[in-house]
C-alpha cells in the first residue's frame, strides 16, 4: 500500500511539473507573439523618427541580422529602414504576415521560427526566419534575426510551391 501511495505521489508530481512547464511555454509564446504584434502596430502608426525608435524598442541595441547572401545588418540599419518608411502613408506601409512555426524557450533565450510573407497579386512571397530573444532588465529583447533564403514565391494561384516533392 505504501509503495502504491509513493508511486501515486510521484506520478502526481510529474503531472504537476509537466503542467507548469506547459503553462510556462504557453505564457512565453503569448508574450513573444504580443511583442511582435505591438512592434508591428507601432511601426504601422509611426509618424516621426521618435515613433520609429519606439517601434524598434523590442530590439536589443546590439541586434544583428544575418541575410541569405551573407550580409550583416545592425540596429543602425533597422533605424534607417524604419525612418525611410515614414515617407509611405501609414495605411499603405507594407507589413508582412507572420506565421509562427516554432517558439521555444531554451533557458537563457527564446528561439522563434516563422514564415514572413506578403501578397503580390495571386502570389504569396516570403521567406523563413529565425529570431533569438533574450531576457534583459527591460524585458524580452530581440538580439538576432536570420533569414534563411531570399524572398521567393511560396504560393501561386492557390498552389503551394515550397513543399517537398511527393512521389
Amino acid at each position: 500500500m505504501r509503495k502504491m501511495l509513493k508511486s501515486n505521489r510521484a506520478a502526481m508530481t510529474l503531472l504537476l511539473v509537466g503542467a507548469r512547464m506547459l503553462s510556462a511555454e504557453e505564457g512565453i509564446e503569448k508574450t513573444i507573439k504580443d511583442l511582435y504584434a505591438s512592434a508591428q502596430a507601432a511601426a504601422r502608426g509611426a509618424q516621426t523618427k521618435e515613433d520609429v525608435t519606439r517601434a524598434l524598442s523590442v530590439f536589443a541595441p546590439e541586434w544583428v541580422g544575418k541575410m541569405p547572401a551573407g550580409e550583416t545588418l545592425t540596429m543602425a540599419d533597422l533605424i534607417k529602414e524604419g525612418e525611410s518608411a515614414l515617407t509611405i502613408p501609414a495605411e499603405k506601409r507594407p507589413l508582412p504576415k507572420m506565421d509562427f512555426v516554432y517558439i521555444r524557450e531554451t533557458g537563457w533565450n527564446v528561439l522563434v521560427v516563422y514564415w514572413n510573407s506578403r501578397r503580390l497579386g495571386t502570389r504569396i512571397v516570403g521567406s523563413l526566419y529565425r529570431d533569438t530573444w533574450v531576457r534583459t532588465g527591460a524585458g524580452w529583447r530581440q538580439i538576432s534575426r536570420e533569414k534563411f533564403f531570399p524572398d521567393r514565391p511560396l504560393i501561386e494561384n492557390g498552389k503551394p510551391l515550397i513543399l517537398p516533392a511527393v512521389e
